[in-house]
């Protein structure tokens, strides 16, 4: 039996980000803060930061040298684990509630908030606080039109923002199996907002941000495709991206247990046999994903 766990499963997609991530966005990003006028440290927020896998590979790619980076996360274990890996990463001093870390040239003072996203960015503090606003595999949760604005009021104006993996409406298990359409049908609409309140977000999230973005009077800069690809060599997945896989497919199952026409239609016996194929190094899985990246309003 597994046990499922979100620190696990955000510590084993990070090489299927670092994969995913569009290069070319990350390339004009670094451009752009290479531009900046000010010698004085970046000023970066993370939205929904989890274990803090972005921090380290932004240094360790080289696009950041002298950072305030504040991670945001409602998760405080999520928080814990990132302080956890983030400490034995670097060369590190800790202070209350921020450490400061040298690694390769690179100097970060990080701080840990474990808040509602969005609680944070409404409070009078983060007003104009920051110079670059990062969201990774975050958006989708959230209704673009009234969230992108409070997300520029936490900017300087015309700050840069990067957005990543945003879901973008498709997920491809293969070898098909014939529910495949109608669950995954089923699954993208338990993303979608509803009346009641209780989801924000959208299953195309990714596509909606190349309209919502201008339309909030901010810059799109560049946009390009940042999908999630896993597949076994040799009848074997690397690293922990087994578990990936058994996540994604538990979270499936989760969010459309007890539905009576799927389960009608065979929807247990689906899910055993994903994670059988798993097990065996059959499966291979696919989401497609969009980056953008951009300019605060002015």
């Amino acid at each position: 039996m597994i046990e499922y766990s979100n620190v696990r499963y955000l510590l084993a997609k990070r090489p299927i980000d670092d994969r995913a991530i569009n290069r070319e966005v990350v390339a004009r990003m670094e451009r752009e803060l290479h531009s900046r006028p000010s010698s004085a440290p970046l000023r970066v927020l993370e939205l929904g930061a989890g274990v803090g896998t972005m921090v380290s590979r932004l240094v360790d790619w080289d696009v950041v040298k002298r950072v305030d980076y504040t991670l945001v996360d409602r998760d405080s274990e999520s928080l814990a684990a990132a302080r956890e890996q983030l400490a034995s990463w670097g060369k590190v001093s800790a202070n209350s509630d921020r450490l400061h870390i040298e690694r390769g040239g690179a100097v970060l003072d990080v701080s840990f908030v474990a808040r509602d996203l969005l609680a944070f960015l409404a409070a009078p503090e983060a007003r104009r606080g920051y110079d670059l606003i990062v969201a990774n595999a975050v958006l989708d949760l959230f209704d673009l039109g009234p969230t992108l604005p409070v997300i520029w009021k936490a900017l300087e104006p015309g700050a840069l923002f990067w957005f990543t993996i945003n879901f973008d409406g498709e997920t491809i298990l293969l070898p098909e199996l014939p529910l495949d359409e109608a669950v995954m049908r089923a699954y993208h609409g338990t993303m979608a907002a509803d009346a009641a309140g209780t989801r924000a977000g959208h299953s195309q999230t990714g596509r909606r941000l190349l309209q919502a973005i201008p339309a909030s009077g901010a810059r799109l800069l560049a946009a390009g495709s940042s999908d999630w690809v896993v597949f076994p060599g040799d009848a074997r997945y690397p690293g922990d991206e087994a578990y990936f896989l058994h996540h994604i497919v538990q979270t499936i199952s989760t969010a459309l247990e007890g539905r009576p026409e799927l389960l009608q239609a065979g929807f247990e016996a689906w899910t055993r046999t994903r994670h059988e194929q798993i097990e065996r190094g059959e499966l291979c899985y696919i989401a497609h994903q969009l980056d953008v990246l951009g300019h605060a309003p002015e």
